[in-house]
């Protein structure tokens, strides 16, 4: 009798130090989930919570601005454009604009051969649109072919780009006096539209 109730007693405090460590090796598991939580996997599908987001681009409908074929006006084409941000705007609207007219009606006020060399905007929305010199060199002249040029540019860029409030333009990098002799364009200009009809 004696012997049984020893062995009852072992088998007890067996059963009992086994249920003890299991126990204890759930608490540590749930502490260690609660306390040191698995990373999560990089990968694809991870999120990146302070990423740079990437601007994609957007298709724009604008409004560029030519000559009418007696050239004393400018009229207003619309075109689409694709851009993501508002430099690339103001370059695709330049680009177009150098391109010239679709409507056969419609006159470029650029001379053929000028190109965009650079272009940035300022904090106080000031866009600088710098051309090579053929834009001063190949330019027929005259007070209205000058003004019309430079509101063709001017126009389409403001009159489109809500960040962009005055253009100047500038000729290999530098602002130059005048374009053929008679409008001065050593400041920025806004938009203007008493010539658009």
């Amino acid at each position: 009798m004696g012997l049984s109730l020893v062995s009852k007693r072992k088998g007890r405090f067996w059963l009992l130090l086994v249920v003890a460590i299991g126990l204890g090796f759930g608490a540590a598991f749930f502490l260690g989930k609660l306390f040191f939580p698995r990373p999560e996997p990089v990968g694809p599908s991870s999120r990146v919570s302070n990423s740079i987001p990437v601007r994609e681009a957007i298709t724009r409908k604008v409004h560029l601005y030519f000559a009418n074929r007696r050239g004393n006006y400018l009229q207003a084409e619309e075109r689409k454009i694709v851009a993501a941000e508002t430099i690339s705007a103001i370059e695709a609207i330049i680009t177009a604009l150098l391109e010239g007219p679709d409507n056969p009606k419609l006159v470029s006020t650029i001379p053929a051969g000028s190109k965009l060399l650079h272009t940035f905007i300022t904090d106080d929305g000031t866009a600088y649109v710098d051309f090579n010199p053929e834009l001063s060199l190949l330019h027929p002249g005259g007070v209205t072919a000058e003004r019309l040029t430079i509101y063709a540019i001017v126009n389409s860029l403001v009159l489109n780009l809500d960040s962009v409030e005055r253009v100047q333009l500038l000729l290999e990098g530098k602002p130059a006096p005048t374009l053929a002799g008679h409008l001065d364009i050593r400041l920025a200009r806004t938009a203007n539209l008493l010539i658009v009809r």
